[in-house]
């Protein structure tokens, strides 16, 4: 009786979480088949299998369901590596978010904007869910590398931030040119090389009078074989 009862559970309507993730699969699907402007509520409960009482029970419109949508299926996919560099992971995970921005994805991201213009609870799920936590971890990631010395102290992270992430959404609502791995990375390299704490000369490196920079060590030595107080050419 129970293993019947447990095959027809399975065969009708998801349950619990089970509804969540089928509505949140469906939503998103249908964002990127038909984009916005065919992304309903009758359409998700119909794909999905749910009641749109169930919807309704965790999102209050459409434009809120299509955000959740748009999360639950992007967020996994431009999360932030852990390689122990701060400034690799950032540009890294930068390379990502313009291969994945410069699919299906950028251009639902701009039909959301587009729809929180006018939907106060669209544009509220946009920042709270995606836009305020995409900042926050990357805030995380840049202290790390103030912390380990790779970033010089001071820097003020949401300039960084708008600095490195702006000219994305720049390119996604204002198309002028595509979104590629190898721009984010030139992105990346412009952004952070006046943000690198002690930028010493490499060795090897020749300075402007032509000259061949020592390595570090040999510096330190130069410089402590320096006498503090030279005496003067007349003693």
């Amino acid at each position: 009786m129970s293993n019947t009862k447990s095959t027809q559970r399975r065969r009708g309507r998801p349950q619990g979480d089970e509804v969540k993730i089928a509505i949140l699969k469906a939503a998103n699907e249908l964002l990127e088949e038909q984009g916005l402007s065919g992304f309903t509520i009758d359409a998700v409960a119909t794909r999905s299998g749910a009641a749109r009482s169930s919807i309704y029970r965790w999102w209050p419109n459409r434009g809120a369901l299509a955000i959740a949508g748009f999360l639950a299926e992007t967020a996994q996919k431009i999360a932030y590596p852990a390689t122990g560099s701060a400034v690799a992971d950032i540009k890294s995970q930068l390379m990502r978010v313009a291969e994945v921005y410069g699919q299906k994805v950028g251009r639902t991201i701009s039909a959301l904007v587009a729809q929180g213009q006018s939907d106060p609870e669209a544009l509220k799920a946009l920042l709270e869910g995606y836009v305020l936590p995409r900042r926050d971890e990357a805030k995380k990631v840049l202290a790390r590398g103030v912390a380990n010395g790779e970033l010089r102290a001071g820097i003020d992270f949401d300039v960084v931030i708008d600095a490195l992430y702006g000219p994305i959404w720049y390119r996604i609502l204002v198309p002028h040119a595509p979104l590629s791995r190898e721009w984010a990375a030139a992105l990346a390299d412009h952004v952070f090389g006046g943000l690198m704490a002690s930028p010493a000369a490499p060795e090897g490196v020749v300075d402007a009078a032509g000259a061949a920079a020592p390595p570090p060590a040999r510096r330190r030595a130069a410089r402590r074989a320096v006498p503090q107080n030279p005496p003067s050419r007349g003693s």
